[in-house]
């Protein structure tokens, strides 16, 4: 059985409501639970493309030297607060210097079971 556009387009829209952050860190381990040195960003915007959920988020690094960008990831917050993974990706390596702002970008669709 496939979901209707209509399902898709809810669950995606739940997606998009829920989402209030996105992070980048620095291992890119694919089983890793939690992003490694968590740089975090509420500068996000979410819209509805076709088929897709859109992510564009600013990434950037305030420290000191450069950091390699391998992983990514969008977030919730509980009831209490607390910083909720809701996905996490790792991706190709881009390094990141002071002063440097990067617009990264995420499509999320929903496939049927």
């Amino acid at each position: 059985m496939a979901f209707t556009q209509a399902a898709k387009r809810l669950m995606l829209q739940a997606l998009m409501d829920a989402v209030v952050e996105a992070g980048w860190g620095t291992s890119g381990a694919p089983t890793a639970s939690g992003l490694t040195n968590p740089v975090y960003t509420n500068l996000i915007s979410k819209r509805l493309e076709g088929d897709s959920a859109v992510f564009e988020y600013a990434l950037a690094w305030e420290g000191l030297g450069v950091r390699t960008l391998r992983e990514i990831a969008l977030f919730t917050r509980d009831e209490n607060g607390n910083r909720v993974m809701l996905y996490r990706r790792t991706r190709d390596p881009v390094d990141l210097e002071v002063g440097l702002t990067l617009i990264d970008r995420l499509e999320v669709s929903v496939e049927n079971v």
